[in-house]
């Protein structure tokens, strides 16, 4: 087989770190019983040794922990939601490679009273059932589809989004009636609609409307669409005034008619800065200030395919009176407290050095997600009244604890230079992880790059790194300027920056493990995904201090990407001061593709197939690049795979991902 037509590396004869990490059971949605009862679950594995991926729909009691199947469900149902009374499941089922929605009456263990609503196909989201539940509010595309086998003309600024294809048959929201099954649309536009959430009167319904048509506005955005009585009026959902657009927003009306809405980096301040709540109340709209220095909504990156951790669903959720429940995060952690938003007072309910994401709160009983970089999602209970304590509900992680333990230092970084931050003010939160009878070290290392820039590493689970300590590696990984986590200046001071300073502040926490002794500074590799990718693609060009790199879906040059990325439009501008033709000089200078002649280290690229995010050109220029000077380099392609591919993808590109990974440490670093 030549060089150049080398395929991926099949299955190892013995099960890998990451087949048996997979094999796990990792929860996709959960739905808890009105009153607090039952959690209807819905998780998924990869058979041991097999690509075969398995979804399990289960009732799991919330009391004793029990878990049996949804009496009823046929095999393809998944993503049950309750309906207000407790006795109807709404389900997600497949009818002839269409997703269609159900409805399961509860204990009819013969299956007899399940029922498909026809006026609902082709969709994308979970049910969403009224106050009174005689309807269901859910996204679904119109199945309006361009045959491109044909010629065919666009006025859109991009034709696909990542991770959600062509954009012609954007989701609408439907309004399906339980007891006839008829449906209609509520929106008929060239939006994405999604997150629907019914008012406490049923009159009125909170969506969130992205993926602008035209391209000029960017983010998600609060619409409010009266609920007509009948079909006869043309769907209409105005803009709410004073609510900007965020990166992610997330809304839940108080039992009093309010509104609550969580943005996430909000549009109308610099990118990267911290989160925000909104009440609005009629036709006013304030902000609520926190008292206490907490901040919300946390966005920590992991490689699992645990989505339920990772979804924005059910960050936000009513609580009683002017209360919420809400999603916290600061440097690399993500806990839970309770919001009241009149007076802006908080009390932490869920903390510690793990990352924590709400499911629901009904009664007395907190329902959530916890993992930590040592241990893999769980769901856990912990009550909101009493003296109670945190119990864990779920046992997806049938095969044990790993076996990967972690320390957890802040390094003194260099000073930041906006004039923001105090200098000298700067800490480096990091992570090392290691095998545990890996000792002590020093071990070879791999220094890993969180994506965004403005996101963060921490206390989510990593099956890459899980495998890379498998193998006999340590990994250090920390949260460069540009993370979220750590106050507006630290996550802005990356803008028009997103080489240099990174530089400095990971090669300090390197530096720091060397010194320590945990780490062989003469075995050293770097990986990163997205912005990781760019990171690990600028170091390799520019030092010599790494062995090896894998570079999975990297920025590589920032001109190209402003124009053909997804998101680059807006993006870059953002991130650097105004476009290209503005700001040309700092788009070259810091673009890897440019410094990729001078690099000696040798790089494996990993790209998927059809990622919008960073187009797979841009891991193909630089391996180019370095195959014409000389520097070892390889591609490897995930067929199918979008930016996060190898995190949610096919799973046939996990696998590939993580033993390439792991191969390519081993052959240019080496262990032992």
């Amino acid at each position: 087989m030549s060089d150049d037509t080398r395929a991926a590396r099949g299955p190892a004869p013995s099960l890998t770190a990451t087949q048996l990490l997979l094999a796990r059971r990792a929860p996709l949605h959960a739905s808890l019983s009105p009153d607090g009862s039952l959690l209807a679950l819905t998780t998924s594995s990869l058979a041991a040794g097999t690509e075969d991926e398995t979804i399990s729909f289960t009732l799991v009691d919330v009391a004793t922990g029990d878990e049996r199947p949804v009496p009823g469900a046929g095999a393809d149902d998944r993503i049950g939601v309750w309906s207000p009374d407790g006795n109807t499941l709404a389900v997600l089922t497949e009818r002839e490679g269409t997703t269609t929605l159900s409805v399961i009456p509860f204990g009819d263990a013969s299956g007899a009273g399940a029922r498909v609503l026809f006026g609902a196909a082709h969709v994308v989201g979970p049910p969403v059932w009224s106050p009174d539940g005689r309807t269901i509010a859910v996204p679904c595309r119109r199945g309006e589809v361009i045959d491109r086998t044909r010629p065919y003309r666009w006025s859109r600024p991009i034709p696909a989004f990542d991770g959600l294809g062509p954009l012609e048959d954007p989701p609408q929201i439907r309004l399906v009636d339980v007891a006839s099954g008829e449906g209609r649309w509520v929106t008929d536009d060239g939006w994405r609609w999604g997150m629907p959430r019914w008012s406490p009167d049923g009159t009125r319904l909170a969506a969130v409307a992205s993926l602008d048509p035209t391209g000029r506005q960017v983010g998600q955005f609060l619409r409010i669409i009266d609920v007509e009585p009948s079909g006869t009026s043309e769907p209409h959902a105005p803009d709410v005034p004073d609510v900007p657009g965020g990166r992610t927003l997330v809304a839940t009306w108080l039992a009093d008619g309010r509104l609550v809405v969580l943005i996430g980096e909000p549009r109308d301040r610099p990118s990267g800065t911290e989160a925000r709540i909104v009440v609005v109340d009629g036709d006013d709209v304030g902000v609520v200030t926190l008292r206490g220095g907490v901040r919300l909504l946390g966005d920590v990156y992991g490689d699992n395919p645990a989505e339920l951790a990772d979804s924005y669903e059910t960050v936000l959720l009513a609580d009683t009176g002017s209360s919420v429940i809400v999603r916290t995060g600061s440097r690399g952690r993500m806990g839970i407290a309770r919001l009241d938003v009149d007076s802006g007072t908080i009390d932490v309910l869920v903390d510690g050095d793990r990352c924590a994401s709400p499911i629901a709160a009904i009664g007395d009983v907190l329902v959530f997600t916890t993992q930590s970089c040592e241990r893999p999602v769980e769901l856990a209970v912990v009550p909101l009244v009493g003296d109670g304590g945190e119990r864990q509900l779920t046992s997806c992680s049938d095969g044990g604890p790993t076996r990967v333990v972690a320390r957890r230092f802040v390094v003194a970084g260099p000073s930041l230079s906006n004039d923001q931050h105090a200098a000298g003010g700067l800490e480096l939160d990091a992570w090392f992880l290691r095998d545990v009878d890996a000792g002590d070290g020093p071990l070879p290392t791999v220094l890993v790059v969180h994506g965004g820039p403005q996101f963060a590493f921490g206390e989510s689970f990593n099956v890459d790194v899980h495998a890379l300590c498998a193998a006999g590696f340590g990994v250090l990984y920390t949260n460069p300027r540009g993370s979220t986590g750590w106050g507006d200046a630290f996550a802005h001071a990356v803008h028009s920056d997103w080489a240099d300073g990174p530089t400095q502040d990971v090669l300090a926490v390197v530096d720091h493990a060397i010194a320590e002794g945990w780490v062989d500074g003469a075995r050293l590799g770097v990986t990163g995904n997205s912005y990781g990718g760019y990171l690990s693609a600028w170091l390799s060009a520019t030092t010599d201090r790494f062995r090896a790199a894998v570079i999975e879906n990297p920025v590589t040059d920032l001109v190209a990407m402003w124009g053909t990325s997804d998101i680059g439009f807006g993006f870059f501008s953002a991130q650097f001061g105004g476009p290209p033709r503005d700001r040309m000089d700092v788009y070259v200078a810091q673009s890897p593709l440019h410094q990729a002649h001078r690099s000696t280290t040798p790089s494996l690229f990993v790209v998927g197939e059809v990622d919008r995010r960073c187009p797979p050109a841009q891991a193909w220029a630089m391996h180019r690049v370095l195959v014409s000077v000389g520097t070892p380099s390889e591609v490897l392609v995930l067929p199918g795979s979008s930016h996060e591919g190898s995190t949610y993808g096919p799973s046939a590109a996990r696998f590939a991902h993580d033993d390439a990974l792991v191969e390519w440490m081993t052959r240019w670093v080496g262990v032992g």
